[in-house]
């Protein structure tokens, strides 16, 4: 990519818009921008970065004491009730259940490629957690070595980088994921190496988060009513490290 030109443009982004709610109570500008306190969003985010370090140093944690997994299984037959909600990269290498070890009905994960928050098939399933179960934190978990946002990169540099690749690979990349590494070219920040590519990912994530807030008017007004906490963080594949971004 020459550094002393932006990369093109692509198509406008074609992934559906998730349907407004109805405008029985419309958005003031202060709901829209506010983001208000969510002390069970704050407690679940420590604990799940406290099981990350666990996992990081001693592998996936012990059965519980007192209980099978038999057991565990057949209590959740009757519901769940997760404490979070992960959406996270389609990545064999990224497993949330794994990385912020565990189990059974703890988390509700949402896997997509890039960890985008696109469609509203996505949207409509954080919606459902936060809303019917209760979970009073959402993840967007981004990663080091994202093949997606590689593919997003090398197409900003050329439009042909993905001319190999199914049509329908291609379109998702064009039109979702080139957005985030024309945000971080737009700050001024060069293509030096793997730097601007974990500028990218981040960005990614970052995008993810705006999205779930701009797509969904329910997440915006409970987010800012401190119902619930929606962080971005990255995995770092080789440490197995979780970080806020």
């Amino acid at each position: 990519m020459d550094a002393k030109e932006p990369p093109p443009r692509a198509a406008a982004d074609a992934a559906p818009a998730v349907a407004a709610d109805p405008p029985t109570e419309p958005d003031s500008p202060e709901v829209a921008a506010s983001v208000a306190d969510c002390p069970a969003g704050d407690a679940q985010w420590a604990s799940l970065l406290a099981s990350n370090a666990a996992f990081v140093a001693h592998g996936w944690r012990p059965t519980l004491a007192g209980s099978s997994v038999s057991s565990h299984r057949e209590a959740l037959a009757s519901g769940q009730s997760p404490s979070a909600v992960v959406v996270a990269c389609s990545d064999s290498r990224v497993s949330p259940e794994l990385l912020f070890a565990r189990g059974l009905g703890e988390l509700f994960v949402i896997r997509t490629a890039g960890n985008t928050a696109a469609y509203a098939s996505t949207v409509a399933s954080v919606e459902y957690a936060v809303h019917n179960l209760g979970a009073p934190l959402v993840v967007v978990l981004g990663h080091t070595g994202c093949g997606a946002v590689a593919a997003a990169v090398a197409t900003a540099a050329d439009a042909g980088a993905m001319a190999s690749q199914p049509s329908t690979l291609a379109t998702f990349v064009k039109s979702t994921l080139l957005a985030p590494v024309r945000a971080v070219w737009a700050r001024g920040q060069g293509v030096v190496d793997t730097d601007f590519v974990a500028a990218c990912e981040a960005e990614n994530v970052a995008t993810a988060v705006r999205s779930l807030v701009t797509k969904s008017t329910w997440m915006r007004k409970a987010r800012a009513r401190g119902k619930v906490k929606v962080v971005g963080a990255m995995y770092n594949v080789a440490a197995g490290t979780v970080k806020e971004v």
